[in-house]
């Protein structure tokens, strides 16, 4: 059986710009799909249909190196850029290894995909194109699929935090350990979360795990005290949070991403970033914020929007 190896990027909304090839390539080969991705973000690929096998991306080298070599069929479809991706497939054996011209070992590449600026969908579809898959959908919605299972641990969960999910507002306010410059300051958020609540809606804080303990602080200033929602049981139920609620209002995240594939509406915040390279999708369908520095951003822009889009 023909198998293709893609080998992805680690953060969520990268993986979510992936989507869309791989459906393509899942549909127009048949070839079965092996993903090397990290553990945490597997559950998408996995519960999609998208991915018939994954390899973790946390295993060691030499360990991805021979779980490659397994799975060896002769084509190999880098969205990563890193030099440990490249050589993993090189020394796999790999035939064509298939990524972008601006990799900085892109010599060991046999097929080279023009990129432009960040990782985004465009340079996705660029790459899968040159891999060979034609019909790749131009936005990332209607393709991630949500356990029953997880839709039930949400059920439960605004149940025992005595909250309708029409009602509620996912507020996002971090970004990944290394672009913590994309957050806004603590007190628009307070603002903004309190002078919802004021009109009947209610907040909840959401984000990783590891994001907690900056939430809480958040929380703590608030007059309403927000409920937290952290996807203790992993990302399939951060899917199925975001499903449920009417309006998602965060930066420029992952999370971000995951609420507009899902399709929800959001009102993303661009302080440090290109929301016409990068910004939910299908993008007019949100509503975009982008200013040129936190300061310029105001908790009644974000609440004059808010309110208007769920006053509709």
């Amino acid at each position: 059986m023909d198998k293709i190896v893609f080998i992805h990027m680690n953060q969520l909304g990268d993986l979510l710009f992936s989507l869309p090839v791989l459906k393509a390539a899942k549909k127009e080969s048949g070839a079965k799909i092996v993903s090397v991705v990290k553990s945490s973000l597997s559950p998408l690929l996995i519960s999609s249909g998208l991915a018939d096998e994954i390899i973790p991306k946390e295993k060691s080298f030499m360990t991805r190196i021979n779980a490659l070599k397994k799975e060896n069929s002769g084509r190999a479809v880098l969205f990563s850029q890193s030099p440990s991706s490249i050589l993993a497939a090189y020394f796999s054996g790999f035939k064509e290894i298939i990524g972008f011209k601006t990799s900085s070992l892109s010599f060991l590449l046999t097929k080279k995909a023009k990129k432009n600026g960040v990782p985004s969908l465009a340079n996705n579809i660029e790459l899968g194109k040159i891999a060979g898959f034609q019909n790749i959908q131009t936005d990332y919605t209607g393709i991630i699929n949500i356990p029953e299972e997880n839709i039930n641990n949400i059920k439960e969960w605004f149940s025992k935090n005595n909250l309708a999910p029409a009602n509620t507002i996912a507020v996002s306010t971090g970004a990944s350990k290394k672009r913590r410059d994309k957050c806004l300051p603590v007190n628009i958020w307070v603002e903004t979360i309190d002078s919802l609540y004021d009109l009947g809606y209610r907040c909840v804080l959401t984000g990783a795990p590891w994001e907690k303990e900056d939430l809480n602080k958040i929380s703590a200033q608030c007059k309403c005290s927000p409920q937290l929602f952290t996807a203790e049981n992993g990302i399939l139920d951060s899917a199925a949070f975001f499903s449920v609620c009417p309006l998602f209002i965060g930066t420029d995240s992952g999370a971000m991403h995951l609420a507009a594939a899902v399709k929800t509406k959001c009102i993303g915040i661009f302080i440090k970033t290109d929301p016409q390279q990068i910004g939910p999708m299908p993008l007019k369908n949100h509503i975009i914020i982008q200013k040129s520095n936190a300061a310029e951003l105001s908790a009644k822009e974000i609440r004059t929007l808010a309110s208007g889009i769920l006053e509709r």
